[in-house]
């Protein structure tokens, strides 16, 4: 199973180790597999704008890198859109880390409600704010990003004039 994994900066996770991109890690230890800080195994998740959820993208570096699950996998289903749809696993591949090209590009291409998600959780910069309003044309899209990349905390409370 692909999915995404996103690390604070340098590969490195939230518990202070450091990855690799091609690397390949496995938990030795027999238990059961487990979500949470007091979980057992290496979180991963489908859709990259779920992993933001995890990390803060808006106010911190981190580096994105696409997985694989190469052991067991437990996943988490949630009914509403998979969203923050999590997934562990026993043994994984560090195949490669995003640029930031790539993953702007990945996001530009997302359906609206997962770009909301996407624009919650990672620090775009002018250009790429323009790429995504020019590109998507969202109402939904351009408030999330007008509260979570401009700072404009009033955007959902104005009133609209018609």
């Amino acid at each position: 199973m692909e999915g995404y994994k996103v690390f604070n900066k340098g590969l490195i996770n939230r518990y202070g180790l450091k990855f690799e991109e091609k690397g390949i890690y496995t938990f030795n230890e027999k238990k059961d597999l487990k979500y949470g800080n007091n979980g057992y195994g290496f979180h991963f998740v489908k859709n990259l704008e779920d992993g933001l959820r995890y990390f803060d993208g808006i106010n911190g570096e981190i580096d994105i890198a696409k997985v694989r699950a190469l052991g067991n996998v437990l996943e988490s289903f949630d009914e509403y859109y998979d969203y923050y749809g999590l997934c562990v696993t026993d043994k994984i591949y560090i195949d490669h880390v995003l640029t930031r090209e790539e993953i702007i590009e990945y996001a530009v291409n997302l359906p609206s409600i997962r770009l909301e998600r996407f624009v919650q959780g990672y620090r775009l910069n002018d250009d790429e704010i323009d790429l995504i309003i020019n590109r998507v044309c969202d109402s939904d899209v351009n408030n999330a990003i007008l509260y979570y990349q401009k700072n404009d905390k009033d955007v959902y409370s104005r009133k609209l004039i018609k």
